[in-house]
């Protein structure tokens, strides 16, 4: 009875493990923009035009994040309810809100397929609210970050 027992709870956790195994295969991750694949913010904003570049948040003038998708990589980020951004000045103005939620300083990450493929890039402080899914090897979907966090309160941000 003891033996059965001891088999029984080692069956239940390989079959939690395999379960778990297989639903984590079909996520990305981030991570702090360095090493492989690192830069700055600056650099990217400098050459902004290498980029499909995509905002998140209430407007362009409250933003929860900015992802950055590499146009000449073969991967593609989609943005659930993301908005594009096809001008310099609109992508700086949103760089610098984003640096302007003082209590919530942002941070570059570098977006990460399952695999450890790297697809693009995204600013933002709200790192646990990122939630990037695999919809087939080369593409990933962000999921929406709707409200800066600013907006979840103690902060305070740039007026205007």
């Amino acid at each position: 009875m003891k033996n059965m027992n001891r088999f029984f709870c080692r069956a239940c956790l390989f079959g939690v493990l395999f379960f778990l195994g297989g639903c984590l295969e079909n996520y990305g991750t981030i991570r702090v923009a360095s090493g492989k694949w690192g830069t700055t913010i600056k650099e990217i904003e400098e050459n902004w035009q290498e980029y499909d570049i995509y905002y998140a948040g209430l407007s362009y003038k409250s933003p929860s994040a900015i992802m950055f998708d590499p146009k000449r990589d073969g991967r593609r980020l989609i943005g659930v309810k993301w908005m594009p951004v096809t001008d310099r000045s609109v992508t700086v103005d949103i760089i610098e809100w984003l640096d302007s939620y003082v209590n919530y300083p942002p941070t570059l990450w570098k977006i990460l397929g399952p695999e450890g493929k790297f697809f693009g890039y995204i600013y933002t402080s709200a790192m646990e609210q990122v939630v990037i899914e695999r919809i087939d090897p080369n593409t990933l979907k962000i999921e929406n970050i709707p409200l800066p966090p600013i907006d979840y309160g103690g902060g305070i941000g740039r007026q205007g």
